[in-house]
């Protein structure tokens, strides 16, 4: 892949292995519920799920707008869909959800289909958040919500790697992110775009346990991917998080912005 389009290109093109892993590290869990208070969904909405993944959020939302409502997710990934569709079907849900691979950033829907727009952890990969959420805002209808959960890698804390450590790997895994600390710049985005009575609420949820640690190690692979990080300097620093698991050292913290803008009319 291309080193300077890397950031989009690899989730258009994904290994088996890192699609079982992405697929574990979307689920939905009922502790993540904070995450959609603020989009204040309800029964019989349509709802868009930007880059949908395999599914996941998807099926978290077509359980909060019920079999009146309608959930469409959208993802660059051919694989993605297909196992976003698998899920469905198993789930009972592919009656009020559907999903489509996207091949531009302008969205195939008219204008104001959607009474909700929720996009979790995607706007950091995109060429221009601008003209996303500029494409959310055209799509929902007005008194609508755009929903955006997204991080800031600039607050990412990841112990026992000590802060000259982290920033070697971010260093190292850059070229995976268009734009890395896209959190804080969300409620101008969001202003910018028109949106009106713009919310943004961060939550910070620490990891102690290691279930979230495959945050850290896709990162080193994203090092190695790219030449700046050697193959032995990333597994000695992923046994360091082992390491610190073990002894009740490890701390992972990515703070998640979540902001909500309304579509005004």
């Amino acid at each position: 892949m291309d080193s300077d389009t890397y950031y989009r290109d690899h989730w258009v093109e994904i290994d088996s292995d890192r699609l079982d892993a992405y697929e574990a590290m979307f689920a939905w869990h009922a502790r993540m519920a904070p995450l959609l208070k603020n989009a204040e969904l309800e029964m019989g909405q349509r709802v868009l799920d930007f880059g949908c993944g395999p599914g996941g959020l998807a099926m978290e939302l077509v359980r909060r707008v019920g079999v009146a409502g309608e959930v469409v997710g959208v993802d660059l990934n051919h694989d993605m869909i297909a196992r976003a569709q698998a899920t469905a079907a198993a789930e009972g849900a592919d009656a009020n959800a559907r999903f489509i691979q996207l091949s531009e950033d302008r969205l195939p829907f008219d204008d104001g289909y959607f009474d909700r727009v929720v996009c979790k952890s995607v706007l950091e990969y995109v060429t221009s958040p601008a003209a996303n959420i500029a494409e959310f805002k055209r799509v929902t209808a007005p008194g609508g919500r755009v929903h955006v959960i997204d991080s800031d890698w600039g607050m990412f804390v990841a112990e026992p790697w000590s802060d000259e450590e982290a920033a070697e790997v971010f260093a190292a895994a850059s070229m995976a992110y268009h734009t890395p600390r896209i959190g804080r710049r969300l409620f101008g985005l969001f202003s910018a775009a028109g949106l009106t009575d713009v919310s943004v609420q961060i939550l910070s949820a620490a990891d102690t346990t290691g279930v979230r640690a495959p945050i850290a190690r896709h990162m080193l692979s994203y090092g190695v991917e790219s030449g700046d990080l050697s193959a032995a300097r990333a597994q000695a620093l992923s046994a360091k998080i082992d390491v610190g698991i073990a002894r009740g050292e490890y701390l992972l913290v990515l703070p998640q912005f979540i902001v909500t803008g309304t579509v005004a009319g």
